[in-house]
C-alpha cells in the first residue's frame, strides 16, 4: 500500500462524511504481508491470442445458502477486493466466517462475485522483488464455496507465489465448483468469459488487471491472469456475445490509482468498453472508493473499495461496497450500494444501503 500525501488523507475524511454508518490438503503454509505497497506503474504491452475456451458453468452453492426460486428480476451482487491472509486467516482457523455479516446479502442473491486479492495453495515460492505476497489456506474455500458463485483472479496478487501456485488454485477453485473469470491455464483460458443463465439472463463476467507485475500474465501455455490491453478488452466484449451469446456483460477492472476520484485512463477505457457492448464497469484495486458516472446510461463504479482485507494505515481504506444489481435481458435495472464497514482485522460489517450513486 502507498502511503499518499496530505491529498490523501483529505479524501479520506471527505469519503468517510459521505459514506460512514450506523478437508485440508496440507500443512498449513505461512502467509506472507509487509505494509507496503509495491510501486506503482502503467503498463499496457501489446499480447495476441485465439480461442473460444468456455470456462465453467453455473456453480453449485452450499445447501445452506439456497437462493432465490425463478420468480422476480434477476439479482447479482459483486463485491471489491478480498484479501482473506493474516486476520481473515485468523478468523477462519477459529471457525469464524469471514463473510457471516453479509450473509444475508449473498444468501438473497441470484449470482454473487468478488475479487480474490490471494492465491489460494499450498505450494509455490514467494516473489522475491515483491514486498506484498498473500497466500491462503485451502480451508478458506469452505467459505468462498458457502458465498459465491465465482472469483475473479485478474489482479497483482493472483501470482505471488509463482505459476505452479497458480495452477494449483485453479484446480482447487475447479474442485470446490467456484467459478472463475480473468484467470485460467492458458491465455485463451483467461480472457474466455465466466457465463452464468439464471431466470432466463445469459450474464458473462470477464476480468482483466493492469498493474504491474506482467508476469503474471496467461500465455498461450502457462497459467496466468488476463491482462488488460485495449484493443483485446474490447473484442473480448465483442466475443461474449456474439460467440458466448451473452444478454448482459460486465467487465471487472484491476486499475487505478489510491486516489479517490477515477483518473484519466480509467475514464477513457471504461466508456470504450460500453461503446463495444459493456452493460455496466466495475472496478477495483485502489483500496477505497472512487467516484461513479454514467455513459450512454450505463453504470460506471471505478472502484468499490476493500471488502475482506487488513494490513492499511487510513481509515478510508475501511470503506467499502457491496452492490446489488438486478438484471434483466436490457441490462442494469436497478442498483443498490450496501456499505461496508471494515474492522481491524479486515472483516467486514454491513451498513447503510444507499440508491443508486451513478445517479447522483
Amino acid at each position: 500500500m502507498m502511503l499518499r500525501t496530505l491529498f490523501a488523507a483529505l479524501a479520506a475524511g471527505a469519503l468517510l462524511l459521505a459514506f460512514a454508518a450506523p478437508s485440508v490438503l496440507a500443512a498449513e503454509p505461512g502467509t506472507e504481508q509487509t505494509t507496503t505497497k509495491s510501486a506503482k506503474a502503467k503498463a499496457h504491452a501489446k499480447s495476441q491470442h485465439k480461442g473460444k475456451a468456455h470456462h465453467a458453468a453455473t456453480a453449485q452453492t452450499d445447501a445452506t445458502t439456497r437462493r432465490p426460486d425463478a420468480a422476480g428480476p434477476l439479482s447479482l451482487v459483486v463485491v471489491g477486493d478480498m484479501m482473506l491472509a493474516d486476520g481473515p486467516m485468523d478468523a477462519m482457523r477459529k471457525g469464524q466466517d469471514p463473510y457471516a455479516g453479509f450473509a444475508s446479502l449473498f444468501a438473497g442473491a441470484d449470482i454473487r462475485i468478488g475479487n480474490l486479492e490471494c492465491v489460494v495453495a499450498t505450494n509455490g515460492s514467494p516473489e522475491n522483488d515483491k514486498p506484498n505476497v498473500f497466500r491462503v489456506h485451502p480451508r478458506a474455500l469452505k467459505y468462498i464455496k458457502r458465498h459465491f458463485d465465482a472469483v475473479g483472479l485478474a489482479n497483482n496478487h493472483s501470482g505471488d507465489y509463482g505459476h505452479e501456485a497458480f495452477a494449483q488454485m485453479l484446480g482447487l477453485l475447479k474442485q470446490s465448483k467456484i467459478g472463475v473469470y480473468g484467470g485460467g491455464m492458458n491465455l485463451a483460458e483467461a480472457h474466455t468469459p465466466w457465463i452464468i443463465e439464471r431466470k432466463g439472463v445469459r450474464v458473462a463476467i470477464l476480468g482483466y488487471n493492469e498493474f504491474q507485475p506482467r508476469s503474471f500474465e496467461a500465455d498461450t501455455d502457462r497459467p496466468g491472469v488476463a491482462w488488460s490491453e485495449d484493443s483485446q478488452v474490447l473484442r473480448d466484449i465483442r466475443a461474449a456475445r456474439t460467440v458466448h451469446k451473452a444478454d448482459v456483460v460486465i467487465p471487472v477492472m484491476h486499475w487505478g490509482w489510491e486516489d479517490p476520484i477515477a483518473n484519466d485512463r480509467q475514464r477513457q477505457l471504461a466508456r470504450l468498453m460500453i461503446d463495444a457492448g459493456a452493460d455496466a464497469v466495475i472496478g477495483g484495486h485502489p483500496h477505497q472508493l472512487q467516484d461513479t458516472e454514467r455513459y450512454n446510461g450505463k453504470p460506471i463504479f471505478y472502484s468499490l473499495g476493500n471488502f475482506v482485507f487488513d494490513g492499511f494505515p487510513l481509515p478510508i481504506n475501511y470503506i467499502g461496497w457491496a452492490l446489488r444489481m438486478e438484471l434483466d435481458k436490457t441490462g442494469v435495472q436497478k442498483i443498490e450500494a450496501h456499505v461496508s464497514h471494515i474492522g481491524p482485522t479486515g472483516l467486514p460489517k454491513p451498513g447503510k444501503v444507499l440508491a443508486d450513486p451513478t445517479l447522483k
